[in-house]
């Protein structure tokens, strides 16, 4: 996988690119917390202001049609199987194709209690065929749970754009505040194993034969690779 040497050192060197203008906004630089070599998966973290929750952000480069992706967002019912510690997903409000409102509810250790979270995402594609998943919590869009613990907050995307050879770049960018308190310990480790175990997990799915193929009416088909420059995270 020769491919993978040059695609990862551009997504390192677009991390510091954007580190200055972020700390402008109230967030810190980014910070390469962990590299799966095997997977090409790299998982940053960076500080947010009056925030003690992280965000982060993990990229991988999977050989997939970008269609398999979106596919695989819309199989609902596999959502359990592949996103970190999401032990229920429902949609709400299927408002179109791009866009529906999703309660998910994830799972936190003993004596934590589990979070869950109302969440509206809208997929969009750009003229370089890339596709964002913008991800975006409205608290208020279901009644609270007494068992849990309801997310104020979260913002985030994921972002899927061609590169040569068939392969798509994966970027899989979240902020959230959990609501309540946490633990040091757990806060730690969500930002970094939510992005690592989830792209892991998507490697597997992705490639299943019943995602490829598939074809949506907002999406054209990539033709070529897209620039690197236009990959950059949010």
């Amino acid at each position: 996988m020769s491919w993978l040497k040059p695609l990862a050192t551009a997504a390192t060197l677009l991390v510091a690119t954007f580190s200055f203008a972020q700390a402008q906004q109230g967030y810190g630089e980014w910070n390469e917390e962990t590299y799966e070599e095997d997977l090409d998966i790299r998982v940053f973290t960076r500080e947010v202001a009056n925030s003690e929750l992280k965000e982060f952000k993990g990229i991988t480069h999977i050989k997939a049609p970008v269609s398999a992706f979106v596919a695989l967002l819309k199989d609902t019912d596999v959502s359990t199987e592949w996103m970190k510690d999401v032990v229920e997903y429902e949609v709400l409000d299927e408002v179109s194709e791009t866009e529906s409102l999703v309660y998910t509810v994830n799972a936190a250790p003993w004596p934590v209690t589990n979070r869950d979270a109302v969440i509206r995402s809208k997929m969009s594609q750009d003229e370089n065929m890339a596709v964002t998943v913008q991800l975006s919590a409205e608290p208020d869009g279901k009644a609270k749970h007494d068992d849990y613990v309801r997310m104020p907050a979260l913002t985030g995307f994921w972002k899927f754009t061609p590169q040569a050879d068939g392969v798509v770049e994966v970027v899989y960018q979240v902020h959230a505040n959990p609501g309540g308190s946490l633990p040091t310990w757990l806060v730690n480790s969500i930002v970094v194993e939510t992005p690592l175990e989830t792209l892991t997990n998507l490697h597997g799915k992705v490639v299943e034969e019943k995602y490829q193929g598939q074809t949506f009416a907002f999406m054209q088909p990539a033709t070529e690779a897209a620039p690197v420059e236009e990959v950059a995270a949010e």
